[in-house]
């Protein structure tokens, strides 16, 4: 090694950038300063080792793959804020890193080595995703609040009637039978009502909740108990239902029970006036997510539609005759983005309409099997 080439490694020896340099098609360590070894928490005695051997864990990452790609084309690999698993001292960390991978070649392009920059980039990247996490808050808790006041606008015109016939019922000294039961239906229908703007308020105000109290739920008896109280609440006691496997989901007991609910019961409510309706529910791992699937026999909905139900205050053109707000599958899909996670509607009219909900899979789960 000359005096020049001796003088370039101990400036970068110095160097608080996280340097190493590979000198092989096999990616063999020739080179590392102290900023790299702290990142990679380890120590001089990785020299002279190949890349894929000193870091199994990078080599399933891709990261080998990577560094022999670029050697062989001689062309230089950048990332930001790439993710990558490390593992010091037995415990693994998910980081993130700007690097880069830059090829160094001859005259004839051939490459004699490869010099490696990284930089953490982690706490950045954390920061940001609290910012947009924030942010995408704010904007739910507002889209929410305009459904909050807008639910309460619509209280004015029921209290109203339940009023007006309360105060001409006390204005009268006698009334015959058929009267009472009018006055009294008027009333009662307007009760009801007030009970179901109520409902949704309750729905929205848990919706906005910025923290979930997380944990690994079994849905097996909560959505047991949503099927007995959909069929109550919708008068379908003749509703079967063909429940499937249920895989514990990793979110807030009562938001998870406010997605199933809402689902659950648009099944059993659109499918009540079906000869034989039937409930289909059931879960499967896919993908590193957790899909749940809620089919029914109902009335369905017509296709060009599948987008606009998901509007707040929209309801399917075939839905007269059935009670509801068009709030329910609004909210659900606000609380899935929320959640990380994706609801699909696949449906025909008058066969019925498949509910899939995908919901991201967690470690805190997988460990209590």
């Amino acid at each position: 090694m000359n005096r020049f080439e001796n003088f370039i490694l101990q400036t970068l020896q110095q160097s608080r950038g996280a340097t190493a340099i590979y000198d092989t098609p096999d990616i063999r360590i020739a080179f590392v300063n102290n900023a790299m070894f702290e990142i990679w928490g380890r120590g001089g005695e990785i020299i002279g080792g190949h890349f894929g051997e000193v870091f199994p864990e990078f080599t399933e990452q891709g990261f080998t793959e990577i560094l022999k790609n670029v050697w062989a084309t001689g062309q230089t690999y950048e990332a930001k804020a790439y993710p990558a698993d490390v593992t010091i001292n037995g415990i693994t960390e998910s980081k993130y890193f700007d690097f880069i991978y830059q090829a160094v070649v001859d005259d004839e392009g051939k490459t004699y080595a490869i010099i490696h920059t990284a930089t953490d980039v982690s706490s950045r990247r954390h920061a940001l995703e609290k910012v947009e996490e924030q942010d995408a808050i704010l904007a739910f808790n507002n889209e929410l609040e305009i459904l909050t006041r807008t639910l309460s606008h619509d209280l004015k015109n029921p209290l109203s009637i339940a009023k007006m016939s309360a105060q001409y019922v006390q204005t009268k000294d006698a009334l015959s039978k058929e009267e009472k039961f009018k006055w009294t239906s008027i009333i009662l229908d307007a009760l009801t009502s007030i009970e179901h703007i109520i409902g949704h308020k309750t729905q929205l105000n848990q919706a906005r909740m910025s923290k979930y109290d997380n944990e690994c739920v079994s849905l097996e008896k909560t959505i047991q108990k949503i099927c007995l109280d959909s069929q109550t609440l919708y008068n379908s006691t003749n509703c079967a239902f063909k429940i499937g496997r249920l895989e514990r989901l990793y979110g807030d007991e009562s938001i998870l029970y406010q997605i199933f609910f809402n689902i659950i019961g648009n099944a059993v409510k659109y499918s009540s006036k079906h000869k034989k309706p039937v409930v289909a529910i059931n879960s499967i791992k896919k993908q590193g997510y957790i899909v749940y699937t809620i089919q029914d026999n109902g009335i369905g909905i017509p296709k060009e539609e599948l987008e606009s139900v998901f509007q707040q205050f929209h309801r399917a053109s075939n839905t007269e005759g059935f009670p509801g707000t068009g709030i329910g599958l609004c909210v659900v899909k606000k609380i899935m983005i929320r959640l990380k996670g994706k609801i699909t509607l696949i449906s025909s009219v008058d066969k019925g309409t498949t509910v899939e909900l995908s919901f991201p899979e967690f470690a805190e789960c997988r460990e209590l099997l």
